[in-house]
């Protein structure tokens, strides 16, 4: 009976878009003071520059690292403007011998590269760094770029240019740990010739094929995670980054909330500023705008509705574990054939349902082996840096 009240739940949430794991997932995350909660940093984007959208590689390498470029292709001087936060460092990442390659050369050349009037040059990607890598030094985060980047490298042989950026200096509140990395990437191979150009090989198919991009995408979004989480257990941070496509929380308490674009980042930033000279010079305060007063009343209408949602998971959760216990103890009262099978069952359900509280020990356990698998991940890099200077010497 108990199973049949499981099944007939389970029925019922699938019905309603309701999935399982997402509510395993959530209790995962809603864990006290002491134990792990998730980063907000947690935003990894990738797109194509596209010409067919009047878009440039040597735009975006001129914006990450804030040098005056010239675009040969379209006779155009690009620069990053003030106001738009600090570059604190950049780099080029590029096979052997592109140590000596520079900005206009690379990225004129990619354009060049790409012949079709339609083609894409290269790719632009945007991660947000957790503010405990960045605050007091900024070592870990170039650390976490740079290894990112070798990575792309070893894996699809292309040449990339990675910038970290502060946040802006009119930032106020939560986007004022806005830290984060841009990174513009080739679209083809990379190999320097005898003299130490550049040479533009063949397109990296796997990254823009329709089903393969989306693997590639993935693994590209696990190694960040790997990286980054590292450096948060070297740092000894509390929080730890997950890219998976479900959203974890900061917990027990997080909402989450509507993700803001740069527009409406800037109509807020133009309106507190605004808001703060008026009080200062004792005037009426401005109004909003019509779009910026929409945005917070959806934001607004949305953590409402993930309030709801929180609740109705803790209720329903709290009932699946009764009735989990329920269906275990009955099973193992009855003696029909495939008891033992119908028992395991019961068990894991009890413990996927079970209260935070009561899975402290197999917490304990997943840390210290995290913290080993980091012990090797870092002796495995240490490994990979001395060869590497070898090499070079």
């Amino acid at each position: 009976m108990a199973n049949i009240a499981l099944f007939q739940i389970a029925t019922a949430w699938t019905y309603l878009g309701i999935d399982l794991s997402d509510f395993e997932t959530g209790r995962q995350v809603m864990t006290n003071g002491t134990n792990l909660t998730a980063s907000k940093a947690v935003h990894y984007k990738t797109q194509p520059i596209a010409r067919r959208k009047d878009q440039s590689a040597v735009y975006y390498a001129a914006y990450i690292t804030g040098e005056a470029l010239h675009d040969v292709r379209r006779d155009k001087t690009f620069w990053r403007k003030d106001g738009q936060g600090d570059v604190l460092h950049w780099e080029i990442v590029g096979p052997d011998g592109s140590q000596d390659w520079t900005l206009s050369e690379l990225w004129n050349g990619a354009e060049g590269a790409a012949k079709k009037v339609n083609e894409r040059p290269g790719r632009q990607t945007v991660i947000a760094l957790p503010h405990e890598l960045c605050e007091g030094g900024h070592e870990a985060a170039r650390r976490v770029a740079r290894g990112h980047c070798l990575w792309l490298r070893d894996q699809y042989g292309i040449a990339s240019t990675w910038a970290l950026h502060a946040p802006s200096p009119q930032a106020h509140g939560e986007s004022a740990k806005n830290w984060h990395i841009h990174i513009v990437e080739t679209d083809r191979r990379m190999t320097a010739n005898g003299a130490g150009c550049p040479v533009f090989g063949a397109k990296v198919r796997e990254l823009t094929d329709a089903k393969q991009g989306k693997v590639e995408m993935e693994r590209r979004r696990k190694d960040w995670e790997k990286r980054v989480n590292a450096e948060l257990v070297r740092a000894g941070a509390a929080t730890r980054v997950n890219l998976g496509r479900k959203s974890q929380g900061d917990g027990p308490d997080y909402i989450p909330g509507v993700h803001r674009g740069p527009k409406v980042n800037a109509m807020l930033r133009k309106h507190q500023a605004a808001t703060r000279a008026a009080m200062i010079a004792g005037r009426a305060l401005p109004q909003k705008p019509k779009r910026l007063a929409s945005y917070l009343a959806f934001s607004e209408a949305r953590q409402l509705a993930n309030a709801a949602s929180q609740s109705l998971w803790e209720a329903t959760g709290k009932v699946v574990f009764e009735l989990a216990k329920s269906a275990a103890h009955m099973d193992d009262n009855i003696g029909v054939a495939g008891t033992a099978s119908h028992c395991l069952e019961g068990q894991a359900t009890i413990e996927r349902f079970a209260p935070c509280e009561t899975r402290n020990r197999n917490e304990e356990r997943t840390r210290e082996s995290e913290a080993r698998a980091w012990q090797r991940f870092w002796e495995e890099e240490g490994r990979k840096a001395a060869a590497q200077r070898q090499r070079h010497r």
